[in-house]
């Protein structure tokens, strides 16, 4: 990570100070001023909507692994490799992955190294300092989801992580455990609720923090904790599940949103807006599959977000536009019907399974779906509901992975799909992303995971 990270930065972090000097700032740059801190820290959130992370890739990735959407063979060679499993430590969507994801750490880190020694308003410092820290725990959670195995589906106490980043240097780290990384993650959220206060839902809140930790909790198993912070934000009337789903995914700005990345129309990337890697109007390679639209019913809300075109196809519509632009999205991180997920979830593993239904049934009958008496599949149930709910958000292979489920493609070779894997089980190396192959080149203390 020395070089690697050294050489990413300078000539990303040039561009962003040539573009928009007033809103961003390099890892390195000298913080003198609240103003130089909030520049720094918007770019630390400029860094989290590149486009190999939450701008697009993170996001695609984890759908098209799983069983949700294909690939068709009609692509743009675009995620070919995460959707064949035929990734390398060479693979540059993974590459970008791991560069987007600590060149945000470096610029969050950047502002809480040097935000104490900074004279200012303290309730606007400790805004911004709990931002930072949100900002790192949240992409320190995502890296250790995406490069180590689920804490539930493995050993975290000696399972190899990502590295911990906490000061603006650039080093050799080695890997820290799972459990090392998701302690961090936790002791990050739980100081910077304390900092926070609510600017909104395109900023981190003490909201937001919760919402994340409601995950976190989930992916860890900690399902009390995971119960009470989910309860904490479903109870909080700043938020209500939408009636228009249609709606709520047309723009930012929903009742059910708790934490967005708002993408302004000047933030166009053109053909590579989120959207467009699923619409016919960009590339439209990635096309819905029989196992998700076998799941609804007649009458759901959340169906209407799939659009049949003539070739018989069906594509994704929560991306279609925004502000006018073809395939522009600000994507919904955390928002309020995830929670009543989370609860339920956790409240069946606790066996209150009352309790898990009567949190799925909040969120069906506000879709138009019918309220369920039983879950006779028990946890497969819940994440056909996360499936459901959550479709085409950047869930789905990772609630394989973490709740030890196998991968399984029913609609696998009739043609219309890149030839792929009709299975990958949950206990496959394949679960578990490849350390960049440069990272392992410049650094002697990273270790590369098993299989590669």
């Amino acid at each position: 990570m020395l070089f690697s990270l050294a050489l990413l930065l300078a000539p990303a972090c040039q561009k962003d100070l040539e573009l928009n000097p007033s809103q961003s700032l390099s890892t390195g740059e000298a913080l003198s001023d609240i103003a130089s801190l909030k520049t720094a820290l918007n770019g630390a959130y400029d860094a989290i909507q590149a486009l190999g992370y939450y701008g697009r890739n993170y996001i695609v990735m984890a759908e098209t692994e799983a069983n949700l959407v294909y690939l068709s063979t009609a692509n743009s060679n675009r995620f070919v490799s995460s959707y064949t499993y035929q990734w390398t430590p060479a693979n540059a969507d993974i590459t970008s992955v791991w560069n987007d994801g600590y060149t945000a750490i470096l610029r969050a880190n950047n502002v809480i190294n040097n935000v104490d020694r900074i004279d200012g308003d303290a309730a606007e410092k400790n805004q911004i300092k709990g931002e930072a820290l949100a900002i790192r725990a949240l992409v320190h959670f995502d890296l250790v989801r995406f490069f180590g195995k689920q804490y539930t589906n493995g050993t975290p106490s000696t399972d190899l992580g990502v590295p911990i980043i906490l000061t603006s240097g650039i080093g050799e780290p080695a890997r820290n455990t799972v459990a090392e990384v998701y302690d961090q993650v936790i002791s990050d959220l739980e100081t910077a609720k304390g900092l926070l206060r609510n600017e909104g839902i395109y900023r981190f809140s003490p909201e937001a923090a919760e919402a994340l930790l409601a995950r976190v909790y989930l992916y860890k198993g900690d399902w009390a904790k995971a119960e009470t912070a989910a309860t904490s934000l479903i109870g909080n009337a700043q938020y209500a599940l939408s009636a228009n789903v249609s709606a709520m995914f047309g723009g930012p700005g929903s009742s059910e949103e708790i934490f967005t990345l708002k993408n302004e129309a000047s933030e166009n990337r053109g053909s590579d807006n989120l959207g467009n890697i699923f619409i016919p109007q960009g590339y439209g390679d990635i096309r819905v599959t029989t196992d998700l639209l076998d799941l609804y019913e007649a009458g759901d809300s959340r169906a209407t977000l799939i659009f049949q075109q003539p070739n018989n196809e069906y594509y994704v519509g929560k991306y279609l536009e925004q502000d006018g632009v073809v395939g522009l999205a600000s994507p919904k991180l955390l928002r309020l019907a995830e929670m009543y997920l989370i609860r339920a979830e956790a409240r069946f593993r606790q066996n209150d399974t009352d309790g898990a239904l009567d949190d799925l049934n909040e969120i069906r009958l506000k879709r138009g779906a019918t309220e369920l008496m039983s879950l006779p599949n028990g946890i497969r149930d819940i994440l056909s509901e996360r499936h459901r709910e959550l479709a085409f958000e950047g869930h789905a292979a990772f609630d394989y992975w973490r709740t030890g489920t196998d991968m399984v493609r029913n609609q696998c070779g009739t043609g219309l799909e890149v030839s792929a894997p009709c299975t990958i089980a949950a206990n496959s190396h394949l679960t578990v992303h490849p350390i960049p192959q440069r990272e392992i080149d410049v650094n002697q203390n990273m270790e590369q995971n098993d299989g590669y």
